[in-house]
This record gives structure tokens, sequence and C-alpha cells, in this order.
């Protein structure tokens, strides 16, 4: 590398950018037929702790090497434009100022005759913006059942106030001391006892999808998640005016994962298949095992009173996507992330056609697949 060329190419990095594009994009890196460095752009230079093009290159005398080692090659046969791909761990005190995060993703995108591109993205990045675009849809489905799952936790706190009122009367009446009225009494009790389990129920149900209590690798039963999901949609499809119907096995089904991401993941996919659930439809939550695998079918299905365009056809909604989408409102994430928690596992999310597997009426399926846990024995031991 040409010192004096680098230094006149290459930007000192200065104050590290605070701008969100400088922040989340890559370094870039430009570099000659033979591997060497033409120029490095600011970004480049932060990321592997150098102040200029000198320390740069002088870094480069032993990292080149490294990426070499790691399955780059600068001048390898190949068509123009191969991609090649290497993470490497690299030490703060291998660059001249520190300041290098410790793994970083080299993303060579070569031309055998001008050289290449050489972009460098910070793995450490790259995590913490998975991570926000799990919050990200985690709230977004999360906002998206609350109105009607706050209706009907009110159903349960009026029907108390009622009963506390009748009995308040009883009891400033002095009713409440007649001995023909302690069968009154009582059941008003009973109602007050039975309304407060249900709001609990409801409570504790809802606060398992926004509480991290869950939030370790595990052992658990789907059944008992996939049971879960269906109460907490109930309120959502009623407010759609549809219903939800389960079906799942009397046994459980052990599977290795964490439940509170778990949890986002098949809420994601449920909401997902519960936009093409027509009025007085249903949402059916199917889960079954075969050959060491569950599955776990999420998919709406039209009722006979469901409205039907002229042609017969059923309106719905566009099928939501896997892609990850971005705008200025946000990032609409949720399947992406769904799959992508899934696939932490050894599992699968997909989208299946309803035509292919001969499900008349059926809408829209999502399908989750995940390997049975061959040690059930820890199984159900998870907090909720």
């Amino acid at each position: 590398m040409d010192a004096p060329e680098n230094s006149l190419k290459t930007p000192q990095s200065g104050a590290p950018r605070n701008d969100l594009a400088g922040l989340l994009g890559p370094g870039v890196i430009t570099l000659d037929p033979r591997g060497d460095v033409r120029f490095a752009d600011t970004r480049a230079l932060e990321l592997l702790g150098c102040a200029d093009g000198f320390e740069l290159e002088r870094l480069w005398e032993r990292l080149k090497g490294r990426l070499e080692d790691a399955g780059l090659s600068w001048n390898g046969a190949g068509g123009g434009g191969q991609e090649q791909r290497a993470v490497l761990d690299l030490a703060v005190e291998e660059g001249a100022t520190g300041g290098a995060p410790h793994r970083l993703l080299f993303d060579l995108r070569r031309e055998p005759e001008s050289g290449g591109v050489l972009l460098v993205h910070s793995l450490e990045t790259l995590a913490g913006l998975e991570s926000d675009l799990r919050l990200t849809s985690q709230m977004r489905s999360v906002s998206q059942i609350s109105p009607a799952v706050a209706h009907d936790l009110r159903a349960p706190i009026n029907a108390m106030v009622f009963n506390i009122e009748i009995l308040k009367e009883m009891l400033a009446s002095g009713r409440a001391t007649d001995p023909a009225n302690k069968d009154k009494l009582l059941r008003y009790v009973n109602v007050l006892k039975e309304e407060l389990s249900r709001l609990h129920r409801g409570m504790e149900n809802f606060l398992a999808y926004i509480s991290p209590r869950g939030d370790r690798d595990e052992t658990l039963d789907l059944r008992e998640l996939a049971e879960e999901l269906a109460t907490l949609l109930v309120a959502p499809a009623r407010k759609q005016q549809a219903r939800v119907e389960s079906e799942l096995p009397a046994e459980p089904v052990p599977v290795d994962a964490n439940r509170y991401l778990l949890r986002q993941a098949l809420l994601h996919l449920a909401l997902a298949a519960l936009t093409g659930v027509p009025r007085q439809g249903a949402l059916h939550v199917l889960l079954a095992c075969q050959d060491g695998r569950a599955r776990l079918r999420l998919y709406g299905v039209r009722g006979a009173d469901s409205p039907v365009e002229a042609d017969g056809a059923q309106p719905e909604p566009p099928a939501p996507g896997f892609d990850l989408s971005f705008s200025a409102g946000g990032a609409l994430a949720q399947l992406w992330v769904a799959r992508a928690i899934l696939a932490a596992y050894g599992g699968e999310a997909r989208a299946i056609s309803p035509d292919g597997e001969g499900m008349t009426g059926v809408s829209r399926v999502y399908e989750v697949e995940l390997t049975i846990s061959e040690n059930p024995s820890n199984g159900n031991k998870g907090v909720r």
C-alpha cells in the first residue's frame, strides 16, 4: 500500500458519527487487484480502531493474512462481483487507537480487474438492530390486540363493581343480618370470586406476552403455549366478529426454546392469520406431532354466514409476507422476526397455500414446525 497516496485518499476518522445512517451503515474499503487498500471511509476506520490511513496500513499487514485464512481471496478465480464473507474477532489492541468491536463481518465484493470493495459490519450493531426489531414487532402486535383484550378485562371488573354495590346496599339496609338472605349473600360472594379469578387469568395470560419472565432457554410444552395463544386471541377475534377454535393433543408436546420469544413468534403468525379471517369465520389453532416434529397450524376458515363477493370469492386483505419493510412510520417485521426466532431453535415458519393442501374454505395458512425434545423431563418448569 502506498502510504502517501493512502494518507490523501483516506479521510480522518475524527469524532464518531452520531447520525443513524452512519452508525448502522457498514464501513467501506476499496481494494486494488492485489488486495491492498486504496481507500477507507470514516466508518471503516472507526470499526477497525484506526485514526487515519497510516494506522490502517500497519493494521492491514496483519489483518490481510487473517482474512485470507478465513476464506477471502483477493485474486482467485471467479466472475466479477463475486461475494465472499468472513467473520473475525478483532481485539481492541489490534487497532492503532482502539474502539473496534470484538466481532466484525467482512463482506468482499470482488472485481478481479479493478480489485473490489470490502464492506465492514459491526456484528454488535447488527445484533442490536435485530433486538430492536424484535421489540418493535412485539409492540406492534401487542398494540393490535390490546384494545380488545382491555375490553374483555373490563367485563369482570364491571361485574365485581355491580355485586359489591349490591352487597353494600344489603349491609346498609340491615338485610345482610337476616338468615333468609344467607344464600343470596353467598351467591354474590361466589360471583365476586369467579369474576376475580376470570380477571386474574386474563391479566396473567396477557402479561405473559409483554413480560420477559420466561426469557431463557428451556424445555417447554408447546401445547400449553398454543392453548394460551388461542385464549388470548378470543377477544381480538370477537372484535372482528369471528371466533377461535383449537385442536390440541392430549399429551404435552415438549420443545426446546425460549418461552418469551416463542410466545412473540406465535403471536406474530397468529395475527397474520387472523387478518384473513372473515366475519362469522373462525381462526383455527391446530397442533399435531409427526416423525419427531411438532407442527402448529394457524389458519382462517370462512363460516357459513361469512360475506362473499358477487363472484363467490372471499374478500381478503393482502397476505403479510416474511420480508422486512421499512418506512417513515417504522419497521414492519413481525413475520421476519417470527421466522428468525424459530430458526434460532431449529424450527421453521412458512406460509402454505390452502389450495395445495386441499383445504376448502381456508383463507390463509401459517405453519410452525419445531423438533420435539428428546428430554421432556424439564417440560413445564419455566415461569409463566
